[in-house]
């Protein structure tokens, strides 16, 4: 079973490009875990991590230094919400507590979300990002990885263009990287990657009609994914639908079984007590 990974659009603005891949997988797989789970503290052991996270573990202290700098930057992760007449600024983990053996053999990892974190994760009404995990776990290049959960976002509509300036902030690109190194080191990973998840994808850079045809903008295009409103009582009811049967002809009260001519009045009687039998076990094991 594919674990979904679904959070409020807002997340997506907290800059994660330049994580390794294997934090981001990790960060990814504990809020994935953490969703509807609200605030109960998370354990993990290593392998269960590694595998939801989609990691091969080869290498322990390799895992040791990927958890060491996962929780330096947890604790400085803050999730920003700004409209036009307000700011607010949440702290997204409140415990990250990790403990391993001297040879490194078994490790543990406890998280826990903050409160106003929990609202991010669980309370979403209709803005939010969704995605598998394993298809984010699978991308190798960061620029790819943060790119697929910003067209994410788009999923439904199957085109966004982004303006030259919020592109490079949104994929933390290098200030001096020009229109080339854009291509080829940012743009070509992408293109390389994302195809599997989005259909028939496109870039497509959007240039100014003056000297030089300075790109402006990158538009991308895809087939839109289908999707359907989300019913959440659809499959939390526990009310029953009651069982209701249509009795046979033979067993209503009313029934007048047919005159037989080749019956005596004795077999008629013995028939009708029979028939009267039948109709009385049989409403007693539907009741």
């Amino acid at each position: 079973m594919n674990e979904v990974t679904r959070y409020k659009n807002q997340l997506n603005t907290v800059p994660m490009r330049k994580w390794t891949p294997e934090e981001q997988d990790f960060f990814f797989a504990i809020i994935t875990e953490a969703r509807d789970k609200g605030t109960d503290i998370i354990e993990f052991d290593k392998y269960s991590l590694a595998e939801l996270a989609g990691y091969t573990i080869e290498h322990n202290h390799r895992f040791e230094k990927t958890m060491d700098s996962l929780e330096e930057k947890l604790s400085n992760m803050r999730y920003r919400e700004k409209t036009k007449n307000s700011l607010v600024s949440i702290p997204l983990f409140q415990y990250f507590e990790a403990h391993w053996s001297d040879d490194l053999s078994e490790m543990t990892l406890k998280v826990q979300v903050s409160s106003k974190f929990d609202y991010v994760l669980n309370k979403l009404e209709a803005e939010f990002t969704q995605f598998e995990l394993k298809q984010f776990t699978n991308i190798r290049s960061t620029y790819a990885k943060e790119m697929f959960k910003q067209l994410k976002q788009w999923r439904t509509l199957g085109k966004k263009e982004y303006l030259i300036n919020d592109f490079r902030e949104i994929l933390q690109i290098p200030e001096s990287y020009g229109t080339k190194e854009i291509n080829t080191r940012v743009l070509e990973p992408i293109r390389n990657e994302l195809p599997n998840y989005f259909q028939n994808l496109k870039v497509k850079p959007i240039k100014a009609r003056k000297r030089g045809n300075p790109v402006t903008a990158y538009e991308f295009s895809w087939i839109a994914e289908k999707t359907s409103t989300w019913n959440q009582k659809k499959y939390s009811s526990t009310k029953k639908t009651p069982r209701t049967e249509t009795l046979p002809d033979w067993a209503q009260d009313n029934y007048q079984p047919p005159k037989v001519d080749t019956m005596t009045p004795e077999q008629q009687e013995i028939f009708e007590k029979k028939l009267a039998e039948k109709r009385a076990n049989w409403k007693n094991k539907n009741k």
